[in-house]
């Protein structure tokens, strides 16, 4: 697969790498410090994160959980390595899949890899040498606070198969709104609300929704809401756990 980074073009071996899911979205962000630097992931090697999401009516759907699995230094920053395990909703909450993420943290700026808002296996239907993949990273500064404007992000992979098929992600519009007080059943914390578009094509298809994520230091996404383009409600997800 031919991946692009602005003007670099380096020829990777597997899809994996760029199609592990730090989902939702925007549903695991919070702070850890090096060099000066907020990540957005859990902040104790072992420490584990539980979280559900439900629908517009409260019933849940589905649960994840989130585990840092280890952190070190790497090209002049910290390289963040995360196991996100996905269970159905049955009392034993079986696990429906398993996905390592990795995270950066340089320069004082904790990057989002954006390959984690395309659709995995919609892709791994494909043989690896007919995707190229252009993106612009998502990133959370350092001292991010109320009406802070943060940095926009896409990612597109091309399908090149008879007629281009392309998958595109914008995430835009994205600014932190306030601090507020939020309440799960993990407890109450003292949050940055944090809002964004996201607009996803598929071939000549396009959903465009709105996402609201309240952010806590040490602990990730407390609470995020998905709206659609009408502002109604979607999902909600939760922390539900700290172990």
């Amino acid at each position: 697969m031919l991946y692009i980074y602005g003007n670099i073009h380096i020829k990777i071996r597997t899809m994996k790498h760029f199609f592990s899911l730090f989902i939702i979205q925007l549903f695991f962000l919070n702070f850890l410090y090096s060099q000066n630097c907020e990540a957005y992931i859990p902040t104790k090697v072992g420490q584990k994160l539980m979280f559900q999401t439900s629908n517009k009516k409260g019933k849940v759907q589905s649960y994840y959980s989130q585990e840092l699995l280890s952190k070190e230094n790497k090209d002049g920053g910290t390289k963040y390595e995360i196991i996100q395990t996905s269970y159905d909703t049955s009392k034993k909450r079986k696990v429906t899949n398993q996905d390592t993420l990795e995270f950066i943290c340089k320069a004082n700026v904790f990057y989002i890899d954006m390959s984690s808002f395309l659709n995995k296996e919609q892709l791994n239907a494909y043989d690896e040498s007919q995707v190229t993949m252009t993106f612009k990273n998502i990133d959370y500064p350092a001292n991010m606070k109320p009406s802070m404007r943060l940095n926009d992000g896409f990612v597109e992979a091309e399908i090149n198969v008879g007629v281009p098929l392309v998958f595109r992600t914008d995430i835009t519009n994205r600014k932190a709104e306030s601090y507020e007080s939020v309440t799960t059943p993990a407890g109450t914390f003292k949050t940055i609300k944090v809002s964004q578009d996201v607009s996803s094509k598929i071939g000549f298809m396009t959903v465009k929704m709105r996402t609201i994520s309240w952010v806590k230091s040490n602990i990730g996404s407390v609470k995020s809401e998905s709206y659609d383009k009408n502002d109604r409600l979607i999902s909600v997800t939760e922390l539900i756990g700290i172990e």
